[in-house]
């Protein structure tokens, strides 16, 4: 490759970048000669995907995340840089007080960030072909901070440029760095995902980070620890109107899960699963619709307008009136008791797709799987996925040609595709969730997943879109209320709820969108 082509193919790169940062789109991920580029990096060192996996995208007319808070108050963020591959000049990271959303900064952010490390090093050329990567040398070397109770941002900049060098808040790039002012967006935030379980680390992030003006988002990759990355704003555009809030509805509960909408009644019913209850909210009342659930779990309305139930102490999916204890409709797969059904779906033939983990005591446990289970209209059980470690969470995609199912014990979301009734074929999987339980979905196919630090909203290839931040850990979720536009969120002690712009989504119930829009 001669110069002059090298040239051309870098000032490509750069103008992508520039447009895409210029009309809020995402900015295209340029590469550089003899180093690894960015999507090959996040998947050989942590098995994530650049887009699917991506936690500050770029927003139309709004500001990506790029914020922090601590998680425990008792222990220090950790800020450290884990691979060097941009210039060996000396780099400098450190952290600032921010404001409290992803829009907000400091008066005078150079006035205001601290510095905590710095290093003159760049992988070599070994370790770029091994993957096998020395931390820089620092020097100084502190790695820790205390932000107090206050946001923050992180920051990173190359003493070969004289500016102010880039930040986790575009809008400060932005407002400080005139060199990158039409290309502020210089971190990608994800995950942190532990290399030999494959889980996510709670906590914690990886970010790549541009100085240069090529973004190939490998100049710096860093970890942060002990945070929790703020929602960006406004949270879930077109989602969500500007103003939306998440309100407690009722409270006082043990542990709350399985919310299910009664479109005949008018109310929402949900599972109280330690005193073994099922409550009914409506009118802004909450009374007890089941003295005795045998503690049931997820719930959901049929066509006739009857509940089934996953119960957890009775370790059976029941069918019945609401406010009734249901007959049987599974018990026993193979002649041995199901280990505790937890959460379930309905489809469009009539059947019954739940999950079947166990949590809590594991001693009289029959069944040698925790799996995926589908009951057909007719009865007939069939066990249609065994290879998840802790299955929790399921839907049907709104056309029903895609069943998704959350797994607790690897922090992963999959998706099968359905082939016919309870009939599915190669799972894959598609994001990493960290904690999931509880999802639904919407008229779009957008999944609404319960998970640690709120409700986490994802397209339906598993594409990260954002996150409704609730004020206890939420358990489960679903549509209801007038045209079921109101999510619903169990959450510990107490009921919560959001409107949407959107509404939700049951083919058992709706039909398809696409035979309804021919």
């Amino acid at each position: 490759m001669t110069a002059t082509e090298r040239w051309l193919g870098w000032s490509i790169v750069v103008l992508a970048g520039m447009a895409g940062a210029a009309f809020g789109g995402q900015p295209a991920v340029g590469s550089t000669r003899d180093e690894p580029t960015w999507p090959a990096l996040l998947k050989q060192q942590w098995g994530l995907d650049m887009d699917r996996d991506l936690r500050n995208p770029v927003l139309d007319k709004g500001f990506a995340a790029g914020v922090f808070r601590r998680l425990d108050p008792k222990k220090p963020v950790i800020f450290e840089p884990l691979i060097a591959l941009g210039l060996e000049k000396k780099t400098r990271g450190g952290w600032y007080p921010a404001g409290a959303k992803c829009g907000d900064m400091p008066a005078d952010v150079l006035q205001a960030r601290k510095a905590l490390w710095a290093y003159a090093f760049k992988s070599p050329a070994g370790e770029r072909e091994s993957g096998r990567y020395t931390r820089p040398p620092l020097e100084p070397a502190a790695t820790t901070f205390d932000p107090g109770e206050g946001t923050f941002g992180l920051w990173v900049a190359n003493d070969e440029f004289n500016d102010g060098g880039v930040y986790t808040q575009s809008v400060v790039v932005e407002k400080v760095n005139e060199r990158l002012k039409a290309q502020p967006y210089k971190a990608m935030i994800y995950p942190n995902v532990n290399a030999e379980t494959g889980r996510l680390v709670p906590g914690s992030y990886i970010i790549g980070w541009e100085y240069s003006t090529n973004d190939d988002f490998q100049d710096v990759v860093t970890r942060v620890d002990n945070v929790e990355l703020l929602p960006a704003d406004p949270p879930l555009p077109g989602i969500l109107a500007p103003d939306a809030e998440v309100r407690k509805l009722a409270g006082g509960f043990t542990f709350v899960e399985g919310p299910a909408w009664d479109a005949k009644g008018n109310a929402l019913y949900f599972s109280d699963i330690p005193p073994a209850k099922i409550m009914r909210y409506s009118d802004g009342k909450v009374t007890v619709a089941l003295e005795d659930s045998r503690m049931s779990n997820g719930l959901m309305f049929d066509r006739q307008s009857r509940l089934v139930a996953c119960e957890h102490g009775g370790r059976r999916v029941s069918r019945g009136e609401p406010g009734q204890l249901g007959k049987d409709v599974a018990t026993h797969y193979e002649g041995k008791r199901l280990n505790s059904p937890n959460d379930l779906w309905l489809d469009a033939d009539g059947g019954i797709y739940f999950t079947d983990p166990r949590y809590g005591k594991r001693d009289d446990l029959e069944q040698e799987k925790e799996a995926v289970y589908y009951v057909a209209a007719d009865g007939k059980l069939t066990r249609i996925v065994d290879e998840l470690v802790r299955p929790n969470g399921i839907a049907l995609s709104p056309d029903g040609k895609n069943l998704y199912v959350v797994d607790n014990g690897a922090d992963q979301l999959w998706r099968y595709p359905v082939t016919g009734p309870g009939k599915i074929g190669k799972g894959e999987r598609v994001a990493f969730v960290e904690h999931p339980d509880g999802m639904t979905v919407d008229a779009e196919g957008r999944l609404y997943i319960t998970c640690a630090h709120g409700v986490y909203v994802l397209r339906g290839d598993g594409k990260w879109l954002g996150v409704i931040t609730t004020p206890e850990r939420p358990a489960n979720c679903t549509f209801g209320g007038q045209g079921w536009r109101t999510l619903f969120i169990t959450a510990r002690t107490s009921l919560y709820a959001i409107d949407t712009l959107t509404r939700g989504w049951h083919i058992h119930l709706d039909g398809s969108p696409r035979k309804q829009s021919d």
